[in-house]
């Protein structure tokens, strides 16, 4: 992931992470460059926050060395303490003070020795960059989830960080609050070249934030980005075993009914998108509506709300003879053998 030629601005090499004697964090090389938007994808246990805590430098790693701007990081009497104050870490359930949001932010300024009458234009200005001009004297617990994380990122960029770390941004989020929580860190990204790492179990969102995307799955960074990754458990019946996400039954091969497996994916080019349903062999058949169209240049993505959402690759070609747009009741089909147990 690092530029041939540039230094990375934090790098991990062989980084491993155990709790309790088992390895929850395997990571060989993890480089990030400076100024640009990182998305760390990957379902719920993954060992995404795991991953960003010792990114931050929260905790250090069970084995391995971290790298800042090319030098190793020392973590006792080092360049640890020094290294993580020019970082900044938003929580999935940030902690409040219980004041209001002028003394929330204020708290790192307070921490740097930032004096009393230079405070107020700073954490107003980063209220300003994230929409809650006017909120300075609100109480910070009265504020709802999606503005309890735009107070966050406002308390993080009142200390100008060189890397901010995001986790889980709109897990808790009104779905108001998304788009302008979205906006809100591309705009950071874009206005103050600051690096974002942020975790999302969110494909969609992954990839409309980041400039570079990739996949966390138990503890460790895959080949390639999986698409359609689910939860859920293996159900056997005289039909055959399916995979129950709780919402929606996928059928899965028959050899596969004795996995122990808690996870399923489906790759997006195996998806046939249709206007109505066809005869086909392929067990599941799903309805839906497109909820997004990405251009991939010569190709067609498309996210589609059918119970779970699912993205599909399609060709220009497809996309224009079927007439689709955002909006539109289509069917994904796929085989059972298209349904990847991990």
């Amino acid at each position: 992931m690092s530029e041939i030629g540039h230094t990375a601005q934090l790098e991990l090499r062989n980084v491993t992470h155990r709790y309790d004697g088992k390895v929850v964090l395997d990571i060989s090389r993890l480089s990030i460059e400076r100024g640009k938007i990182y998305g760390v994808l990957g379902p719920n246990g993954s060992g995404k926050t795991t991953l960003l805590s010792i990114m931050n430098l929260l905790m250090p790693p069970t084995s391995g060395q971290l790298f800042f701007e090319g030098g190793p990081i020392q973590y006792e009497g080092g360049s640890r303490l020094e290294i993580q104050r020019s970082m900044a870490m938003t929580l999935q359930s940030p902690y409040l003070f219980n004041t209001t949001v002028e003394g929330n932010i204020a708290y790192g300024l307070r921490a740097r020795g930032i004096p009393r009458k230079n405070r107020a234009a700073i954490i107003e200005r980063a209220l300003q960059q994230v929409g809650l001009r006017g909120f300075a004297k609100r109480r910070a617990r009265e504020l709802s989830g999606g503005e309890t994380q735009l107070m966050a990122i406002a308390r993080a960029l009142v200390i100008d960080p060189k890397i901010l770390f995001l986790d889980e941004p709109t897990a808790n989020v009104d779905v108001g609050h998304i788009q302008q929580l979205e906006e809100v860190i591309a705009v950071i990204n874009r206005d103050h070249g600051t690096t974002i790492v942020l975790t999302t179990h969110n494909l969609p969102q992954a990839y409309r934030l980041a400039h570079h995307v990739f996949p966390l799955f138990e503890g460790r960074l895959v080949a390639s980005t999986m698409h359609n990754v689910f939860g859920g458990t293996i159900k056997a019946t005289p039909g055959g075993p399916y995979f129950d996400t709780g919402k929606i039954q996928i059928w899965i091969p028959q050899e596969c009914s004795s996995s122990p497996s808690h996870y399923i994916s489906v790759n997006p080019g195996d998806i046939i998108v249709s206007k109505r349903p066809f005869a086909s062999s392929a067990r599941n058949r799903y309805e839906g509506a497109i909820t997004q169209v990405i251009d991939q240049g010569g190709g067609v993505d498309l996210v589609v709300s059918a119970g779970e959402t699912f993205r599909v690759q399609i060709t220009e070609h497809s996309f224009r003879k079927l007439g689709l747009n955002v909006g539109s009741r289509i069917y994904v089909t796929f085989k059972a053998s298209s349904a990847h147990l991990l």
